[in-house]
């Protein structure tokens, strides 16, 4: 007692003699603090937002300028600049109808083009809402990390995403990305009780531009990012969680439908603005028209040898069939709505089947390994199944993530249209994000040291993947580009003729890169005989003002109207089978890769 009560000269409270011996030294207690940060990380309780938002933004910018220097972003598809061409003034005009996109998208992007036509503001408003995307996704991992191995894997994951998202553009996957970080923050604001306002703001955001983007692939990821809902839900429900004590299972539930029926409502507002926008009777010829070119040119037409006789009937032989599955198909007197319906109603729906599922495990599961989205996903999923805490909740959680996403591919696979990589990246994104929010680490081996390796060790293998998109390695696609654009910036030149272009034979996806701008105009005179932008009311209008109402009759003749093509003994074909059998192509000029005639009457 007495020892214990001895006091050191500088006034503390003394230690005994053993305690004394126990006091650790300045090296043995920081060595332990070094030690724990792995284990506590240093994403810990009392952090301000604002540091990790700084780091969220800064790690994203670190990826993004990474990305631009060793590739060169280019479009996945040439669906995004069909889409760009109508409301970048390329066409002569800003037209906000963007048919696959929201119409308030579209007129936030032609007030930007308006303002200058110097900047490629559809690319541009793309890579913003990716950045804020992965930050956001970013940034709630280190919000919610008890240690930094989640956010090492968030930062992989992000890495793996980004290169589909910003080097390989196009504007489902876009929409994919944009969603499910919208919706996981309105997720982790419903996690939370209270300092939930700027990120519904940010969450309501985000999701509503994903929606604008694509509608159906917004309404995937809002489907698949429900496993956290579902963990949300299974957790609140124990009574020795953490969020029991915040106020329990009921005001949980209340608070997500509160959030997610708020949603709910923006978007329908959203897609019924949308809906106002087509309302006059030239888009909704064009919708009804579009969507039945769509079940034929996407799903298939009905074999011909087996419907010869209704083909027939329709006035369609196999070389009008070969142009029309060539996506060149715009002849309105042949190729109409209630044509299309005739073949569609020849078609054999698919079945649920036996057959049908072994279908489905032969080509999808391999077809996924191709995917660079779906590996990651592995990655991920292969971590917090070998070093994850395992619960109830976080098993019931994968479980029911699985099998959504499994049911999604069933679905896609019985429709037909499956295995796209635009629509794959948002879906795997989706369920890589329900993985990392329920994973917890369960030993602490994962350091920040191996959360680097990790990294940079799935960064260096990746680069075999893609060493094609390299900027080293991309010389002959720009030379290729360049050669291209200067064919279409002398025909666009040319405001005296209108050209029409069978498909494939003047490419703006190909002719311009992902930051360049079009001249105003310089598509203003081409119209393709395929397409869906094809027999828009925009369309339909250039073509009257040539006096055109059938490109393949009314070209015959016409002084003022050219063909460009690259296979023109097949169009000559068919345009002597139904319209002119002395009609004859003269060659006006060539360029690479493709040929301008005139198409004469013979008589």
């Amino acid at each position: 007692m007495e020892a214990a009560g001895k006091i050191d000269s500088d006034g503390s409270p003394g230690l005994s003699g053993e305690m004394q011996k126990r006091k650790p030294t300045f090296e043995q207690s920081f060595t332990a603090a070094r030690k724990s940060i792995p284990r506590a990380g240093l994403y810990s309780v009392g952090r301000r937002p604002a540091g990790d938002v700084c780091f969220a933004l800064l790690a994203n910018l670190l990826i993004l300028v990474t990305l631009l220097i060793l590739f060169r972003p280019v479009y996945e598809t040439n669906d995004d600049m069909a889409i760009a061409l109508f409301v970048n003034g390329a066409k002569g005009s800003y037209d906000a109808h963007l048919v696959y996109s929201n119409y308030l998208l579209g007129l936030g992007l032609s007030v930007l083009y308006r303002l200058t036509v110097r900047l490629p503001w559809y690319a541009l408003a793309q890579y913003a809402a990716l950045f804020l995307s992965f930050t956001a996704i970013l940034y709630v991992a280190a919000r919610r990390a008890k240690n930094s191995s989640v956010v090492w894997l968030t930062l992989t994951a992000i890495y793996f995403f980004a290169y589909d998202g910003y080097i390989r553009l196009q504007y489902t996957k876009t929409a994919g990305i944009v969603s499910s970080a919208g919706i996981l923050l309105l997720l982790y604001a419903a996690e939370l009780e209270k300092k939930r306002r700027g990120l519904l703001v940010c969450g309501y955001l985000l999701a509503c531009l994903g929606f604008m983007y694509r509608e159906q692939q917004f309404l995937a990821e809002l489907a698949l990012m429900s496993g956290v809902g579902v963990f949300l839900l299974l957790e609140g429900a124990d009574k020795t969680s953490r969020f029991e004590a915040a106020g329990g299972l009921r005001r949980r539930f209340l608070r997500c439908a509160a959030i997610f029926g708020a949603l709910l409502v923006l978007v329908g507002c959203l897609h019924l603005a949308d809906r106002y926008a087509y309302r006059s009777p030239q888009w909704q010829e064009y919708l009804e028209y579009n969507d039945l070119r769509t079940e034929l040119l996407d799903y298939g037409f009905p074999p011909y040898a087996e419907n010869k006789e209704v083909y027939q009937e329709l006035g369609i032989n196999r070389t009008a069939l070969q142009l029309y599955r060539g996506w060149n198909y715009v002849d309105t007197e042949k190729f109409t709505t209630e044509t299309m319906r005739r073949l569609i109603a020849l078609k054999e729906p698919r079945r649920a089947s036996l057959q049908l599922l072994k279908g489905f495990w032969d080509e999808v599961p391999i077809g996924l390994l191709q995917r660079t989205s779906f590996c990651c996903f592995l990655l991920i999923a292969a971590y917090s199944i070998l070093w994850g805490k395992h619960t109830k909740y976080t098993a019931a959680t994968r479980i029911y993530e699985l099998a959504l996403v499994t049911l999604l591919y069933l679905y896609q696979y019985y429709t037909g249209r499956y295995l796209y990589n635009r629509v794959d990246v948002g879906l795997w994104l989706a369920v890589t994000l329900v993985f990392l929010w329920v994973f917890e680490q369960g030993k602490a081996i994962f350091d920040h040291r191996a959360g680097a390796a990790l990294l940079i060790t799935a960064a260096l293998l990746s680069q075999g993947i893609w060493k094609g998109t390299w900027r080293i390695n991309s010389e002959a696609a720009v030379g290729s580009m360049l050669e291209k654009r200067a064919v279409q910036e002398s025909i666009g030149a040319d405001k005296e003729h209108l050209y029409m272009v069978k498909s494939g034979a003047v490419s703006y996806a190909e002719g311009y890169g992902v930051f360049d701008s079009l001249p105003y105009g310089v598509a203003q005179n081409i119209l393709s005989l395929g397409g869906w932008p094809a027999l828009t009311p925009g369309y339909r209008e250039l073509m009257e003002t040539y006096g055109i109402s059938n490109p393949y009759r009314d070209m015959i003749g016409n002084e003022d109207v050219y063909l460009v093509d690259r296979d023109i003994d097949t169009t000559l074909k068919y345009i002597h089978k139904y319209y002119d059998k002395s009609a004859q192509a003269v060659l006006v000029s060539e360029y690479p890769g493709c040929k301008v005639y005139q198409v004469v009457s013979g008589d």
